[in-house]
């Protein structure tokens, strides 16, 4: 299944929007993607920051299966960025139903 990761703080105007943007384009696109949000102000997030080596913010994770498949750090992607990654599930899930 595929994760997505959003690292940031209640501070960073970025990174709220980047939020928002994913939430957005899950909403409009119909992805199944999780979207996760981590404040690395809280313990929560320090810890998940930790674990997966943010050192910066914004940063954006893409996972499958817990396999990270891209990063983005400092600069949210764009959607022609993103999308290939969260869509590629559907088209594969379409096609081991034929």
């Amino acid at each position: 299944m595929t994760k997505i990761y959003v690292f940031g703080k209640p501070s960073c105007p970025v990174c709220k929007d980047m939020h928002n943007k994913m939430q957005y384009f899950k909403e409009k696109r119909k992805f199944s993607a999780e979207i996760f949000y981590y404040d690395i102000e809280t313990l929560d997030g320090l810890v998940e920051g930790a674990y997966n080596e943010v050192s910066d913010i914004p940063t954006v994770i893409i996972f499958n299966d817990d396999h990270e498949l891209v990063r983005w750090v400092k600069k949210p992607p764009v959607s022609q960025e993103f999308m290939p990654y969260v869509l590629s599930e559907k088209t594969l899930a379409s096609q081991k139903n034929l």
